[in-house]
């Protein structure tokens, strides 16, 4: 429950006891797995990443975009939540508003009822991740289990393995982020507890239905394995797109996508493989733990695409890519100091900025390596995802 406190001046402090749960790999389903332990429902994360679609692909680009943006997880931005509670007999329900203070009311009203809140907000304007503002992504999903209005303190669960405190005008700003592509809207998500307790076969095959329907016969073709073949054809172009430090951005974007934006690594494949090897005994098909092994297969394909982005052959690039598994390892420790030592390193990357004009110069040599990888990648993807079908047809 929370302990609650009205300050004489009318200010709030709400704490939910006993919560203890921090840490995961992938945002949505780290937040989600917390709110369901805390509650008495293990599951793991890699089971609701399994449920909602799991892996997945789309190349999307608009011209208000610094950069690509490459997904590599089933579903859209919001409402992947949504089908993973349905599936496991939760009923949640998002609710956005496009006002402040409303929102902010309605987090309150989630902490008094006794329950840790899950919220959306832009990466961007959450200090503890120390990225550059330019850096927006609003579908980043949190837990907020305590506002101490009284001390101006949000108490914040993410993927890191201890909890964050930022200010509640931060956090307004955050969750009130009207930056495209993903602009969070203030959403919450709202699930009714007790969990009505069901059989998770049914919901495994399903998910692992959609997974395998997204990526071989999608909607449109910047999804799935179209989506792949086309990636692979448009980073050809980058080199004319995106020009200076424009590319320099798509390269590290690239990395940041597949290996450390919350993806477990390896663009949700080591994930995925890890749900197949844990959904194989409950539906009763052991050979899931043999198509398991071709996406660990793929999710190394996956990396190899990463560190194609940034190449060892550019002492620049391959400084970054060191830069920033390490600021990385950093936010996911939360051990002493690591806010200031994520600074250090954002400094170090800012002024590498200024030392990469030979390496850019390397552009279609490294784009050409990337298509490589790519076309490599989609290769034994497709060969995972039509046996994985063949299973469950």
């Amino acid at each position: 429950m929370a302990r609650s406190q009205a300050a004489k001046n009318g200010k709030e402090k709400m704490v939910i006891e006993g919560f203890k749960q921090f840490g995961g790999k992938h945002c949505e389903t780290t937040a989600l797995k917390n709110v369901l332990a805390y509650h008495g429902y293990p599951y793991s994360e890699e089971m609701l990443l399994g449920l909602g679609g799991g892996a997945g692909f789309i190349y999307w680009y608009m011209k208000l975009m610094l950069s690509p943006f490459i997904g590599t997880r089933y579903g859209k931005a919001t409402g992947f939540l949504n089908g993973v509670c349905a599936r496991i007999g939760a009923k949640a329900t998002t609710l956005q508003t496009g006002s402040s203070q409303k929102a902010h009311e309605e987090l309150k009203e989630t902490l008094r009822q006794g329950s840790p809140a899950i919220i959306y907000a832009d990466m961007a304007y959450l200090p503890y991740f120390v990225v550059p503002e330019e850096a927006h992504f609003g579908g980043h999903s949190i837990v907020v289990f305590g506002i101490d209005e009284e001390k101006d303190k949000v108490y914040i669960s993410d993927r890191g393995k201890n909890a964050v405190t930022i200010s509640i005008s931060d956090l307004k700003k955050a969750r009130g982020s009207t930056f495209k592509p993903f602009p969070p809207k203030h959403a919450v998500l709202k699930i009714d507890f007790p969990v009505k307790k069901v059989s998770l076969s049914e919901g495994i095959e399903a998910g692992i239905r959609d997974c395998c329907d997204n990526m071989l016969n999608p909607p449109i073709k910047n999804i799935g394995l179209e989506g792949i073949k086309k990636w692979a054809d448009m980073v050809l172009k980058w080199p004319k797109m995106f020009k200076g430090l424009y590319l320099y951005g798509c390269l590290m974007s690239t990395f940041t996508c597949i290996e450390i934006g919350g993806t477990g690594g390896s663009a949700f494949r080591t994930m995925y493989a890890d749900f197949l090897d844990e959904a194989a005994p409950t539906v009763k098909k052991p050979v899931l733990t043999e198509i398991a092994k071709m996406f660990r297969k793929a999710g190394k394909a996956w990396n190899e695409i990463a560190v194609a982005s940034l190449p060892d052959y550019c002492p620049t690039f391959k400084r970054t890519r060191e830069l920033l598994i390490e600021k990385n390892k950093q936010f996911e420790y939360q051990g002493p100091g690591a806010l200031d030592k994520m600074k250090k390193i954002s400094e170090e990357l800012e002024d590498l900025k200024k030392k990469m004009g030979k390496d850019l110069e390397k552009a279609p040599r490294i784009v050409g390596e990337m298509r490589e990888a790519i076309l490599k990648c989609c290769e034994i993807e497709s060969k995972a995802f039509k046996e994985l079908k063949a299973i469950m047809s």
